[in-house]
């Protein structure tokens, strides 16, 4: 009996060799993250601006600020005037007067005079002005006097001007007149007259508010 024919043994198992898998390249950002990225990099870049800034003004020689060229409010190719360098004015546009003193007054025979601050009384007879009786129960003020019988206040310029064409050696007044004074080396007065006293004192008394301005007569 023939025995079976032998089967040839299998060849051992050989495994494939090893093929790597193909390259795959990363993912593309997202339109998101670009725009991030690009943010931040423009924010470092303003600081490192600044900062370079920062260190060339401090470093660097300093600079005198501009001056703007002087301008000129001058009207008609006049300048202009300060506050202080415009004469004052008063309400009819003169020249306004400083009052030199201003008080209550009793004038008698002994006159004041009005060249001191306040005014004081004389020490001898002949001082003007002066208050005097007239007749037999009126009072007269003696000097260099004009009585004020224009409309309106009593005015320094007034004054100068009523004394430089009305005035006389004595008036006779009465309480609410207003009188225009002056002597020789005085600056203007303006005594408005308040009360009359005839009996009382050597020859009478007047009493008034006196007003004493800086402006002397024309001489």
């Amino acid at each position: 009996m023939e025995n079976p024919p032998q089967q040839p043994a299998s060849p051992p198992y050989v495994p494939p060799p090893y093929v790597p898998p193909p390259y795959a390249p990363p993912p593309a950002a997202s339109p998101s993250r670009v725009k991030i990225w690009a943010a931040g990099a423009a924010v470092v870049s303003a600081i490192a601006g600044v900062a370079t800034a920062v260190a060339a003004f401090s470093n660097g020689p300093s600079q005198p600020a501009a001056v703007p060229p002087p301008t000129s409010s001058a009207v008609g190719g006049q300048p202009s005037q300060s506050p202080e360098n415009v004469p004052a004015t008063g309400a009819d546009g003169a020249a306004a007067v400083a009052v030199r003193w201003s008080g209550k007054v009793v004038l008698g025979l002994e006159g004041l005079d009005l060249s001191q601050v306040p005014p004081s009384k004389g020490t001898s007879l002949g001082v003007r002005p002066a208050a005097g009786r007239n007749g037999s129960s009126s009072m007269e003020v003696k000097g260099t006097v004009a009585l004020w019988e224009n409309t309106g206040d009593p005015t320094p310029q007034g004054c100068k001007d009523l004394l430089a064409s009305q005035s006389r050696n004595a008036i006779v007044v009465a309480e609410g007149d207003s009188v225009c004074l002056v002597n020789e080396a005085s600056p203007i007065a303006l005594l408005k007259v308040t009360a009359t006293r005839y009996k009382e004192g050597s020859y009478g008394l007047i009493e008034g508010q006196l007003t004493v301005w800086n402006l002397r007569a024309a001489r």
